[in-house]
C-alpha cells in the first residue's frame, strides 16, 4: 500500500487517498483502500499531513502482514453469472478446494516425488508424473471417481498442475512397475518420521468386487483374475482377494492381490515371502485370526523362523482342549493394563471387556501339539510336533453376546419343531439345535423307526453355553523371564521353536497383541467407505494392479492424518471438512471460504495453515501450499 496525492482541478485542493497495487488475469491493477478526504483539511491537526499518513500507511502495511488489514472491495450487486455449457464440461465447478493441502504435506513427508522422480530418469517421461499421481491420491481421498473423472475435475484444487488424460493413464502403467520399489520407499519413510516398527505385524484378507458377470478366462490375458469367490460382502459379482500387512500403530505396510477364488489361508505364505524379501525384513511376529491357523501356516512360519499369535476356535478344539478351558481351578483375576493399544480402541468404542470391571480372567500353559503340514513338492501330508503357548481368556461381553445369538437360533429351531416337519436338513444355524426321537403313535420312545419326532437338543445347548465368551490364543512368542539378562538382539528365534522377544511378555501382552486386529478390520472399512475402493471399473489386470497402488497410498495418507489428529474424529468427518474447505473467486482477485469447524482448527494449530482466514489472496495461497511440503 502507498499514499497518493492527486490535485483536484474543480477545488483546487489535494485529495489523498490509500491505494494498493494488485494483478488481476495477468494485468497490474490498482484500488482504493481509503478515501483520507483532503489534504489542506489536516493541516490545522499536523504539521505535516502527507509524512504522517506515510507512517499511516507504513503501519497499515505492517499490519496486513499480521492479517489485520482491511481492504476496498468494489462490488456490482446486480452482475449476472455467466451461463456455462454442461455439454462441453460437466463437471466444471468455479469452487477449488483447500483441504487437500493437508493430503500434499503427507504425500511430501512421505517423498513420493523424490522416488517418482527418481525413477523417472530411466524412462523417457516428459511430463510431470509426480503431479498427476498426487492428482490421483487427491481425488481418491476427497472424491472417489473414475480416472477420467479424476483428470476432468482437476482444476478443482489449489495448486495443481494441469495434465493430459493420456498422462494419467501412462502414470499408472509405470506405478504398476514400480511396485515393490515403491512400498519398499514408503516403509523407509515409515520407519525414518514416523518410527514403524515391523517386529509384528498383523495380517487379514478381504476382497472387492467388479460390475460384471462372468470370471475372467484361466488362459485369457487375466490369467483368470477375477473369479467369483467368497465375497466378504456376498456379492454374486466376480472379485479378487486382497491380503493386507498393517504395523502395529494400524498403518498399512504392504499388501498383495490374489485370484478371487483363492482361499484366505493360501493367500499368508505367499504375502509373507514377498514383504520380507521386498521390504528387507528379517524375522517378523505375524498376528492373524483363526481363518489363518493352518498346519500348513503355522508349520511354515516356524520354518521361517518368525513367530505368530493366532486365534483358534475353542467351540471346534479338541475334547481335551475343552475340557482344559473349562477348568475354572487355575485361572486368575488380573487386572487390565492400561496400554496404547487398549486406549485407541475405548475412545474407538472397540472394547472387549467389561470397562466398569478392568479384570480379566485368564490363563496359560505350554502345550506340545501337532499340526498337520503338506508338503509342496509331493503334496503328502505329515504330522509334525511343535511347542506352543496357549492362552485362554473370559470376555463377559462377547459371553453375553454368544448367550444372545444362541436364543434367535433357539426360536428359529422351535418355531420348526412347531411347524411339524420330520427333516432336519444340517447341523448349522438353528437346526443345529434340534435333534429327532423315534416315537410311536402315543409318543413312546422307541428303538426302531417308526416316527421321527424333532425336540430341542438340550445337552448341545448345555455344551455350547458352557463355552460362552471364552478365548483362545496360540502363539510361539515369549520373552525374558524374571531377573533374565537383556539379550543383544530385538528378538530371537529359538531351538525349541519359541520366538523369544529382549522384553517380558505376560499372558496379558499377547491378549492385547491379538486384540490389534480390529484396525485392521476398521481399516478395511476405511477402503470401502471413505475411498470407495470399489466396484472396480478397470479391466485390465495391471490396470486394476496399478488402481490398488493409488488406493493403497491414499489409505496410507488417511490413517496418517487420523494419527496426526490423535483420532479425535473419525474418517469420515476429518474428510468431510477437508472437502469442505473450499472456496470461490470473488471480485478483485480473492477467494472466499465459506466452512471451519473443529478439525481444519487443528490443522490450523498444528501445521500453520490458514483455514480459518474467509478471504484469501492466490499469492497466500500458494505460499500455504509451498509451506506444507517443507
Amino acid at each position: 500500500m502507498y499514499l497518493s496525492v492527486i490535485p483536484q482541478q474543480r477545488t483546487n485542493k489535494n485529495r489523498m487517498y490509500i491505494r494498493e497495487s494488485y494483478r488481476e488475469n495477468g494485468k497490474s491493477k490498482k484500488r482504493i483502500i481509503k478515501d483520507l478526504g483532503y489534504l489542506e483539511d489536516y493541516k490545522k491537526d499536523f504539521d505535516d499531513p502527507v509524512a504522517h499518513f506515510k507512517e499511516v500507511v507504513e503501519q497499515m502495511n505492517d499490519d496486513s502482514k499480521s492479517k489485520k488489514r482491511e481492504i476496498l472491495i468494489r462490488i456490482n450487486p446486480e452482475s449476472a453469472l455467466d451461463k456455462h455449457d454442461l455439454t462441453k464440461d460437466p463437471t466444471f465447478s468455479n469452487r477449488k478446494n483447500l483441504g487437500a493441502a493437508v493430503i500434499s504435506h503427507f504425500f511430501y513427508k512421505l517423498k513420493i516425488p523424490q522416488f517418482i522422480n527418481s525413477k523417472k530418469r530411466a524412462t523417457d517421461i516428459k511430463f510431470d508424473m509426480s503431479s498427476v499421481i498426487r492428482l490421483l491420491i487427491f481425488s481418491r481421498i476427497l472424491n472417489p471417481s473414475s480416472k477420467y473423472a479424476n483428470y476432468k475435475t482437476q482444476e478443482n484444487y489449489f495448486g495443481q498442475k494441469k495434465c493430459e488424460l493420456q498422462h494419467v493413464y501412462r502414470s499408472l502403467d509405470y506405478l504398476i512397475k514400480w511396485k515393490d520399489d515403491l512400498l519398499n520407499h514408503l516403509n523407509k519413510q515409515m520407519e525414518k518420521n514416523f518410527n514403524r516398527d515391523t517386529t509384528m505385524m498383523y495380517y487379514d484378507v478381504t476382497n472387492y468386487y467388479f460390475e460384471i458377470d462372468k470370471n475372467d478366462e484361466d488362459d485369457g490375458p487375466n490369467e483368470g483374475f477375477r473369479k467369483k469367490g467368497v465375497s466378504k460382502e456376498h456379492r454374486p459379482n466376480p472379485i479378487v482377494q486382497m491380503g493386507l500387512f498393517m504395523d502395529d500403530m494400524g498403518l498399512p505396510v504392504s499388501y498383495e492381490l490374489f485370484n478371487g477364488n483363492t482361499n484366505d489361508c493360501n493367500t499368508l505364505q505367499p504375502n509373507m515371502k514377498i514383504v520380507k524379501k521386498n521390504l528387507e525384513m528379517k524375522n517378523i511376529i505375524v498376528v492373524a485370526d483363526k481363518g489363518m491357523m493352518t498346519g500348513d501356516n503355522v508349520g511354515n512360519i516356524i520354518t521361517d523362523h518368525n513367530g505368530y499369535v493366532i486365534s483358534h476356535s475353542v467351540r471346534g478344539a479338541t475334547k481335551a482342549l475343552k475340557n482344559w478351558v473349562l477348568k475354572q481351578s487355575d485361572y486368575k483375576f488380573i487386572d487390565i493394563p492400561a496400554t496404547q493399544q487398549r486406549y485407541e480402541r475405548i475412545k474407538r468404542g472397540r472394547i472387549d471387556d467389561d470397562k466398569d470391571n478392568p479384570r480379566i480372567k485368564i490363563k496359560s500353559r505350554y502345550y506340545p501339539v501337532w499340526v498337520n503340514v503338506k508338503n509342496k513338492e509331493t503334496g503328502k501330508i505329515t504330522k509334525v510336533k511343535i511347542n506352543e503357548r496357549q492362552i485362554v481368556y473370559f470376555s463377559q461381553k462377547y459371553a453375553d453376546k454368544a448367550k444372545a445369538d444362541r436364543q434367535t437360533a433357539i426360536e428359529k429351531a422351535k418355531k420348526f419343531i412347531d411347524s411339524g416337519s420330520t427333516s432336519v436338513e444340517s447341523n448349522y444355524g438353528s437346526q443345529n439345535y434340534v435333534h429327532t426321537d423315534l416315537v410311536n403313535e402315543d409318543g413312546e420312545l422307541l428303538n426302531k423307526r417308526k416316527v421321527v419326532k424333532p425336540c430341542l437338543d438340550y445337552e448341545k445347548l448345555e455344551k455350547a453355553a458352557a463355552l460362552d465368551g471364552y478365548y483362545l490364543i496360540c502363539t510361539n512368542v515369549i520373552g525374558l523371564e524374571d531377573n533374565e539378562s537383556s539379550m543383544k538382539c530385538k528378538s530371537k528365534f529359538l531351538k525349541d521353536g519359541f520366538f523369544k522377544l529382549n522384553k517380558t511378555v505376560s499372558d496379558m501382552d499377547i491378549v492385547e497383541m491379538y486384540r490389534g486386529l480390529w484396525e485392521i478390520e476398521e481399516t478395511f472399512k476405511i477402503t470401502k467407505s471413505n475411498l470407495d475402493v470399489r466396484p472396480i471399473f478397470h479391466s485390465r489386470k495391471d490396470r486394476i494392479e496399478a488402481h490398488f497402488i493409488t488406493c493403497f497410498i491414499s489409505l496410507l495418507i488417511v490413517r496418517l492424518i487420523e494419527q496426526f489428529v490423535e483420532s479425535k474424529w473419525s474418517t469420515a468427518q476429518i474428510l468431510s471438512s477437508l472437502k469442505k474447505a473450499s472456496g470461490s473467486v470473488e471480485a478483485e482477485n480473492f477467494y472466499l471460504f465459506d466452512y471451519y469447524d473443529d478439525v481444519l482448527e487443528e490443522f490450523d494449530k498444528k501445521l500453520n495453515t490458514k483455514f480459518y482466514r474467509q478471504r484469501l489472496t492466490p499469492g497466500e495461497i500458494t505460499q500455504m501450499i509451498a509451506d506444507l511440503k517443507k
